[in-house]
């Protein structure tokens, strides 16, 4: 069984801002990582994404100067590492995306591309914007919010994913794909390890 991830915008360009300041191991860089390996601790994993994500990362790297002139580079690696995956399935190019209602353009188009690419979980920088208030309508239920009653773990409820969108931050995620942490239950628990399965005692040992 594939983990379909899509990883939002903001967690790749941290990715490439932590490379350019020479950093290592950040949440954002591991789960990038994993993303081009193919797998973490849950399972295999399949990187969800469109082209106009594509773009707008792209874009914005050319603004941040430092890392303008690796801007197409990046976006070649990570389009490939969608087109290249596990399943091997080109990115999702979402038609007249934006069309859930959000305030945020640009999150309405993320979560239509992981609404259509049946991902499982999306990650994000910006669970603010995916959580229930002003900033969105949509149908999502609170899981778990963290130390500063932050809201970092959301399910939405759609009829095209039969078992769910989990939306996440990037630390909830980092502990569930690269530390090998359960989520809570109700999250992605088609992942979740099988029980050990008792055996039967044998002949010589039953009364």
């Amino acid at each position: 069984m594939v983990l379909r991830v899509t990883l939002d915008v903001n967690v790749w360009v941290n990715h490439y801002l932590a490379l350019s300041k020479g950093r290592r191991g950040s949440a954002a860089q591991l789960l990038v990582r994993a993303c081009f390996a193919g797998y973490c601790r849950m399972a295999p994993i399949q990187p969800v994404i469109s082209h106009a994500m594509l773009d707008t990362l792209q874009d914005v790297l050319m603004r941040l100067r430092h890392l303008a002139a690796i801007a197409e580079a990046a976006r070649n690696a990570v389009e490939a590492c969608a087109t290249d995956g596990i399943l091997g399935q080109a990115p999702h190019l979402v038609l007249g995306g934006g069309v859930l209602p959000m305030m945020d353009l640009e999150d309405a188009g993320v979560l239509d591309t992981a609404i259509s690419g049946n991902a499982d979980l999306l990650i994000t920088n910006n669970m603010i914007d995916f959580a229930p208030g002003t900033k969105s309508d949509l149908d999502v239920e609170v899981v778990r919010s963290d130390v500063n009653r932050k809201v970092d773990v959301v399910m939405l409820r759609n009829a095209r994913l039969p078992h769910g969108l989990a939306i996440a931050s990037v630390f909830a995620a980092k502990a569930w794909l690269i530390d090998g942490v359960l989520p809570p239950t109700g999250v992605l628990d088609r992942f979740r390890p099988s029980p050990p399965v008792a055996e039967e005692p044998s002949s010589a040992h039953r009364p």
